[in-house]
C-alpha cells in the first residue's frame, strides 16, 4: 500500500530546477547592472559550478549563430562594457554601428536609482510604445537630463535597436529653441540610451485634457511648434509622430519638440517600417498615414498632425474620436474633418487655417509648416490670413459623399453613417420615385415665380444730391410707370452699402462701383456710365501734386462710399501708406467747407454738378493722377481717363485735359431676382437718356465682353 502521508508532497518533477533558477539569476543580475564578473557570479553556485558554466557557454554560442553580437561575459572581467557612440556616426551605416554595440539577449528593466557612467536614472518621467524616458543626472555636468532607453530593455531586438539610432540621429541634426537637443547616444549595462535637455513643465495633452482652450494661446503654440517643424524639414526629417504628448511647455511657457522616434529623411528609403503598417498615432496621423502609403509621407503630412493639434487644443477632443483605433484610421482617410466652428464658437480664420492643414490630399493643405506658421502669425497679429475657406458648393459635395450611394460611386469607404445622411438618402430615392411629377409641379411653380414682381421694388443709390441718388431716384420714377406699382429709391453712403443692402435682400436693384461688384449672388443688369476720380485741391494749400499730400488730411468720401474704394486702390498703387496721411470719411459735399482739408478724393461721373461748382468758384483746382496706365495694369476695375474741358466749361482746364482714372457705375440686382424685374428695368433705362452724362447706351452694353449678366439680361441684350 502506498504511504498515505506523503500524498500531499509534491513530485520531484514539479520543483523547481536549481540550475534554471541559477541561470534566470545570472540574467537578472546582469541587467540590473551587477557588478559580478561571469566567474565570480559562478563561484556563488559551488554545487552547479560545472553545469551553470556550460549552460551560460551554450547560451553565447546560440546567441551568436542567431546573428546577436551579445556581451560576452567570457571577456576579461576587467573589461569596460560601456559602449559609447558619438551621435554624429549613428546611422551612418547602421549595421556597423550594431557591429560595435553588444545586444543584449534578455532581463528586466534596470532598477532605480540606477548608475549608468556619467548618469544617474533617478524617475521615469514617460513611457511611449517603443521607449521609457528617464529623469537622471549627468554628474560631470552636475545638471538634471533626459535620459531615453529602449522600453523592452536588454530584450529589444536588432529592428528596434535600429530604430532608436535612428531617431537619436535625426533628432540630434536639429538645433533649434524649440526643439529638444540630444547630447549623448551609448549602451551601458546592455541598454541603450541617449541623454537630451530635461524640460521641466507638462505636455500639450494635458492642455488637451483640461478641455477647451484659449485660442490665441493654442494658435501661439501651433505656430512655434510648426516653426520648429519646418527647421527639421529643412533638414530633411520628416516627425511623422506629431501629437500633443510630444510637445512639451516648459516654466516659461515656450514649447519644446520632442520624440522623433518615427522620423524619415524625406529622400530615405527606410526599411524600419513594414509596407502598408500605419505609421504614427491615429488620432493625429494625415491619410497617406493611416493608409500606410509611406511614399506619399511628405512635409504636408507633419501639416495635418499640426493642424489636429490645433483643433484639439481648441475644443478639448482631436478631430476623429472614435472607439476603436481600426474605425479613427478609416474615418481619418475617408472622412472629411468636422469644421471647428461646428463644435465651437472659433474665430472664423482660425477655422479656415484648420480646415486647409486637414485636407485629405495633401497638396491642398498648406505648402510648407513655416506658411502654416506664418498664417497663425497673421491670425495672432490680427492681419489678414492667406487661406481661403472652402466654398459652399465643396463644402455641400464633403457632405454629399457621406451618404451610403454616393461613396459606393466614388468607392468611398464608410465607417459610419449619420442619421441625417440616412434621411437624406431615403428622402433623395422617394424623390427619384416622384420626380416626374414634381417635375411638372416644379415647371409651373418656377413660371410663376419667373413672372412675379416684388409688390415694392427698391433700389439703392447714394448721399443726396450725389449721381447715385440722382440716377436712382430718375430710374425708381420710370420702373414705377412701367411696372404701375410703388418704387422706392434708398439713400446710402455709395457702393459698399449698397453691395451689403442687395445681399442682405433689404434691396432688389443696387447701382455699384465695378470694384464692389463680386460674389457669386451678384449680377449685372446694365453698366451704365464711367466715373472718373477727381482729386480737388484748395488752391490756397499749395499742393500742386497728388505725391505732395504726404502730412495732411484726404476726405476720401463717406464710409461705404465708391470713392473710399477708388481712394484705396490709389493710394496702393502710389505707394503712400495710411499712415503717412490723416483719412477723413466725408463726402465732398461735405468736406468742401472745411478749411484744414487740403484734398478731396471724389469718384463721379465727369461733369457731375458737385464738380463743376466747386471748379467754378475757383476754391479748388483738379490735380492730374500720376501714371494712370501702371495703376489700372494694377487694378483692372480701374482705367485711364481724361477730364476734359467740355466736362467743366467754367473751370479753365488744359486743352487736353486732366489725366486720371476711371470705373465704371453698374445696375445690378441679385442672381436668383425675377426674370420679369430685370427685363422691366431694361426697357424703362433705355426708353431715353437717363440724365448723365454720357450714358453707355443699349448698343455699347450689348458689346461688353466678361461681364457677370443676369440670365434675362443677357436674353435681353442678345435680342437688340
Amino acid at each position: 500500500m502506498p504511504d498515505q502521508t506523503s500524498s500531499n508532497e509534491p513530485e520531484e518533477s514539479d520543483l523547481p530546477d536549481p540550475i534554471d533558477e541559477a541561470f534566470v539569476a545570472y540574467l537578472k543580475a546582469r541587467d540590473a547592472g551587477g557588478s559580478d564578473s561571469r566567474a565570480d557570479f559562478i563561484e556563488r553556485f559551488p554545487d552547479l559550478k560545472s553545469q551553470l558554466s556550460e549552460l551560460l557557454d551554450a547560451a553565447d554560442l546560440i546567441e551568436q549563430l542567431a546573428g546577436s553580437n551579445v556581451a560576452s561575459e567570457n571577456a576579461d572581467p576587467a573589461a569596460d562594457t560601456r559602449a559609447g557612440v558619438r551621435i554624429d556616426s549613428i546611422g551612418d551605416d547602421l549595421e556597423a554601428t550594431l557591429a560595435i554595440t553588444p545586444v543584449p539577449g534578455e532581463g528586466a528593466g534596470p532598477q532605480l536609482p540606477f548608475e549608468m557612467g556619467d548618469y544617474v536614472l533617478e524617475s521615469v518621467l514617460g513611457r511611449g510604445g517603443m521607449g521609457v524616458v528617464y529623469l537622471g543626472h549627468q554628474k560631470n555636468l552636475d545638471r538634471p537630463v533626459a535620459v531615453k532607453m529602449i522600453r523592452s530593455g536588454v530584450l529589444a531586438g536588432r529592428d528596434e535597436i535600429k530604430r532608436f539610432c535612428s531617431e537619436a540621429k535625426a533628432a540630434a541634426k536639429l538645433k533649434h529653441p524649440n526643439i529638444v537637443t540630444v547630447h549623448h547616444f551609448g549602451l551601458e549595462s546592455g541598454h541603450y540610451y541617449f541623454s537630451m535637455d530635461y524640460v521641466e513643465g507638462f505636455d500639450l495633452s494635458k492642455k488637451v485634457d483640461d478641455g477647451p482652450q484659449d485660442c490665441r494661446e493654442a494658435a501661439r503654440y501651433v505656430r512655434d511648434v510648426a516653426a520648429a517643424i519646418h527647421h527639421a524639414h529643412q533638414r530633411g526629417l520628416l516627425h511623422r509622430d506629431l501629437k500633443p504628448g510630444n510637445v512639451l511647455i516648459d516654466a516659461y511657457d515656450q514649447v519644446h519638440v520632442t520624440d522623433f522616434g518615427l522620423a524619415k529623411h524625406v529622400d530615405a528609403e527606410s526599411s524600419l517600417t513594414n509596407s502598408g503598417a500605419a505609421i504614427g498615432t491615429p488620432n493625429y496621423m494625415a491619410p497617406e498615414q493611416a493608409s500606410g502609403d509611406h511614399e506619399a509621407t511628405c512635409p504636408q503630412s507633419d501639416v495635418y498632425s499640426l493642424g489636429a493639434i490645433l483643433f484639439a487644443l481648441i475644443t478639448g477632443r482631436p478631430p476623429f474620436v472614435t472607439d476603436s483605433v481600426m474605425q479613427t484610421l478609416m474615418q481619418v482617410i475617408h472622412r472629411p474633418a468636422p469644421a471647428l466652428r461646428s463644435l465651437c464658437d472659433a474665430p472664423e480664420d482660425l477655422d479656415t487655417i484648420i480646415e486647409k492643414c486637414l485636407q485629405k490630399e495633401p497638396q491642398q493643405r498648406y505648402a510648407s509648416a513655416e506658411a502654416l506658421a506664418e498664417d497663425l502669425d497673421r491670425f495672432l497679429n490680427d492681419q489678414p490670413i492667406k487661406a481661403r475657406p472652402r466654398t459652399s458648393l465643396q463644402r455641400g459635395l464633403d457632405w454629399l459623399s457621406e451618404v451610403p450611394i454616393f461613396a459606393a460611386l466614388i468607392g468611398r469607404r464608410l465607417m459610419h453613417t449619420s442619421d441625417s445622411h440616412r434621411r437624406f438618402q431615403s428622402t433623395m430615392l422617394l424623390f427619384v420615385l416622384s420626380l416626374p411629377m414634381l417635375l411638372a409641379a416644379g415647371l409651373f411653380g418656377a413660371r410663376m415665380l419667373h413672372d412675379r414682381l416684388p409688390s415694392e421694388p427698391k433700389i439703392a443709390g447714394g448721399p443726396a444730391g450725389d449721381v447715385y441718388a440722382e440716377v436712382a431716384g430718375e430710374l425708381a420714377d420710370r420702373l414705377h410707370q412701367a411696372v404701375d406699382r410703388p418704387v422706392v429709391a434708398i439713400q446710402t453712403q455709395g457702393s459698399v452699402e449698397n453691395l451689403e443692402h442687395l445681399l442682405a435682400g433689404d434691396v432688389d436693384l443696387a447701382i455699384l462701383q465695378a470694384s464692389a461688384v463680386r460674389g457669386e449672388q451678384v449680377s449685372v443688369i446694365a453698366p451704365l456710365y464711367y466715373e472718373a476720380v477727381h482729386l480737388l485741391a484748395r488752391r490756397d494749400a499749395a499742393i500742386d501734386r497728388f505725391a505732395e499730400v504726404a502730412g495732411h488730411r484726404v476726405a476720401i468720401g463717406g464710409q461705404g462710399s465708391g470713392s473710399q474704394l477708388a481712394a484705396h486702390m490709389l493710394f496702393d498703387s502710389l505707394g503712400l501708406a495710411e499712415s503717412d496721411i490723416e483719412i477723413v470719411y466725408q463726402p465732398f459735399q461735405q468736406s468742401q467747407g472745411d478749411a484744414t482739408i487740403p484734398l478731396s478724393i471724389a469718384c463721379v461721373a465727369r461733369g457731375s454738378k458737385i464738380m463743376a461748382a466747386a471748379l467754378q468758384s475757383q476754391q479748388f483746382q483738379l490735380l492730374a493722377v500720376e501714371d494712370p496706365l501702371n495703376i489700372s495694369l494694377d487694378h483692372p476695375t480701374l482705367r485711364p481717363l481724361q477730364i476734359l474741358p467740355a466736362d467743366y466749361p467754367a473751370a479753365d482746364l488744359p486743352a487736353d485735359g486732366i489725366a486720371t482714372v476711371g470705373t465704371t457705375a453698374f445696375l445690378a440686382t441679385r442672381r436668383n431676382s425675377p426674370a420679369v424685374l430685370v427685363t422691366a428695368t431694361l426697357e424703362a433705362l433705355y426708353r431715353s437718356e437717363i440724365s448723365v452724362p454720357r450714358m453707355i447706351t443699349r448698343q455699347q452694353a450689348a458689346e461688353w465682353q466678361g461681364l457677370a449678366l443676369h440670365p434675362a439680361a443677357r436674353a435681353f441684350y442678345e435680342s437688340e
